[in-house]
């Protein structure tokens, strides 16, 4: 088995870094990760240009891996696949992804990604599956 996870790993990580996630919850299978909002994360277009949608998927996959390694059982993770489906746009605000492993199996693992805005308003969703051991 893995040492104690400590969700701050991740969040040190430098791609993490990079984009100012931050891990406010993570335990039991489920994590909710926040991506600032900042002007180097939108597409072209000014201050109200939307949020890259490569931001955004940088943000449920480190969610999803946050939320798998709660899971005392872990000891190595890779991304398989990610489905995502952009929903509306983010537009100058901060984005939260809440994920949930929906069925971990001794290979596999398939997780549920929530993207909202700080209004609530849901901007992705995404299924993404993982390879686990």
């Amino acid at each position: 088995m893995a040492d104690i996870f400590d969700p701050r790993s991740i969040q040190r990580a430098p791609f993490s870094a990079l984009l100012g996630l931050k891990i406010e919850n993570a335990a039991n299978g489920e994590a909710r990760v926040r991506m600032p909002f900042r002007l180097d994360l939108l597409n072209e277009g000014g201050p109200r240009a939307p949020i890259h949608g490569g931001a955004i998927a940088s943000l449920i996959d480190t969610a999803a891996v946050t939320a798998v390694w709660t899971d005392p059982r872990m000891e190595q993770s890779a991304t398989i696949s990610m489905t995502i489906n952009y929903l509306n746009a983010g537009v100058a605000s901060d984005l939260i992804a809440t994920a949930r492993v929906r069925k971990r199996g001794r290979r596999i693992a398939s997780l549920a990604v929530e993207v909202v805005d700080e209004s609530g308003r849901l901007i992705a969703d995404a299924l993404v599956i993982f390879k686990v051991g």
